[in-house]
């Protein structure tokens, strides 16, 4: 058991080794081709460096940009001043894409998954399918079209296909049907140290591939509104209580700690922005104490779009300021703002109503130790787009520093964002250069301000 805690822990360490230089978050490791790598790794170390890669491509580039462009953080040094302004070279994507596709991503995916489906291993499998489901899936949503089909199949298709972001949106909710199968026939034995998730718990892997399905189905509602009831019905399998979060662990050892703090420690380019500090002072939500340290001066200061104020304060150093803070990456919250919001748009604004209070009280009940019995307010009297307005800025909130709010900017408009200059915030991160430097079949260069295909104007 000590030996496989240890694995986990030398594979996150891997991950910190992956910041290489100030430009790029998250790259090299067991991201990059290896000549000498092992060809027949153990398969259960395979899954453990699957998970890892996995957690650190949701909480690495992807879930720093679209927090720095969402404003949950801002950009207060260096480069960063320039991405907080949505100046930024497709270069800096290198990293983030190719966890996508090399060692830990698609190739350890796809290997595992067929040494696991050969030998009746069904729980092995289907953590490695939800894994890829979770990256691929948040891939599509922040690049659109991308290589699925034929990708990482080097010998076969040396430069792959792109394919259209819905059909890599179709084949992902697909995939998880798999997965959710594969829980269901489970398998005569599984070690749950090997499952950083759950501990082999798979009750909780099929609650939250319902809610990752919802997820992916409501981000192609502003395309398809049929989807909202498609979304509803998924969510109402989804994660039922906080205690199946899909997280990604952390510890207060060194190279081990939550990425954003590691970030933050190491660099010092990111503080807290102003427009989630203000949104919670706005009615005394009791969350703003809980989520950020005051400065010396007691006050809650953020740093405002292109401000770039390094005395704006940070993060509470005993939650999402601790090295050991779990990251959220699926979660029972947000499957509740998924069924509000599609109760909404189904013409249940009661309903909806009573499920974002709902919500509010349950993340009151998960955070009582933190907030000492102080509760979030509640809405009453509001009608209309308000409601709509109510649940989006509510899941802005609960759902901080998670790249899915981005993807709800972009299906909602909320919340309403200010940009120094009146910029316009990016719908999409740019194809990285590698890739266009080395895939012949590279659609071509597509802008920070290209809608993809979920995303219509």
């Amino acid at each position: 058991m000590i030996l496989k805690k240890l694995l986990s822990l030398v594979l996150i360490l891997l991950l910190a080794g992956f910041m290489v230089g100030c430009d790029k978050f998250l790259e090299g490791g067991i991201l990059d081709s290896d000549p000498n790598r092992a060809t027949d790794a153990p398969l259960l170390s395979l899954l453990a460096s699957t998970q890892m890669v996995t957690n650190g491509f949701v909480e690495g580039d992807i879930g720093i940009f679209a927090s720095l462009w969402m404003q949950h953080i801002a950009g207060v040094q260096q480069q960063y001043n320039s991405f907080e302004v949505y100046e930024i070279t497709a270069e800096q994507f290198d990293g983030a894409w190719g966890q996508v596709y090399m060692e830990g991503g698609l190739i350890d995916m796809n290997e595992i998954e067929a040494r696991a489906t050969e030998n009746k291993l069904r729980t092995v499998a289907g953590i490695a399918k939800m894994c890829e489901a979770l990256v691929v899936a948040t891939a599509a949503d922040v690049w659109g079209d991308m290589p699925y089909a034929q990708a990482a199949q080097p010998s076969k298709y040396p430069a792959p296909k792109y394919d259209k972001q819905s059909a890599v949106h179709d084949a992902v909710l697909a995939l998880i049907d798999e997965a959710i199968a594969d829980f269901v026939a489970g398998q005569e034995y599984f070690d749950g140290s090997y499952d950083f998730a759950f501990g082999g718990d798979v009750g909780k892997w099929i609650e939250a591939a319902h809610t990752l399905k919802a997820r992916i189905l409501l981000n192609w509602a502003k395309a398809k509104p049929g989807n909202y009831a498609l979304a509803l019905a998924e969510a109402q399998q989804g994660i039922s209580s906080t205690d199946g979060n899909w997280q990604a662990y952390h510890s207060v050892a060194v190279g081990e700690e939550n990425l954003f703090v590691q970030f933050k420690r190491d660099y010092g380019y990111i503080r807290v922005a102003a427009n989630i500090v203000e949104m919670f002072k706005a009615n005394n939500d009791p969350r703003l104490g809980f989520y950020f340290e005051p400065n010396s001066a007691g006050e809650y200061v953020g740093s405002a779009n292109a401000e770039y104020n390094e005395s704006a304060i940070w993060m509470n150093p005993e939650t999402f300021g601790n090295a050991a803070w779990h990251y959220d990456m699926v979660t029972w919250e947000e499957n509740q703002f998924i069924i509000a919001e599609c109760q909404y748009n189904s013409s249940n604004e009661g309903g909806a109503l009573t499920t974002l209070n709902a919500t509010l009280t349950g993340i009151e009940t998960r955070w009582a130790d933190y907030l000492g019995g102080v509760s979030i307010p509640k809405y009453t009297g509001i009608s209309g787009n308000d409601v709509l307005k109510a649940i989006m800025n509510e899941k802005y909130k609960a759902l901080f520093l998670n790249p899915q709010i981005w993807t709800d900017w972009k299906r909602t408009g909320y919340p309403e964002l200010t940009t120094a200059g009146n910029r316009e915030v990016p719908r999409r991160f740019l194809y990285p250069a590698d890739e266009a430097n080395t895939n012949t079949n590279f659609p071509g260069v597509l802008g920070l301000y290209h809608r993809n295909e979920n995303d219509p104007n």
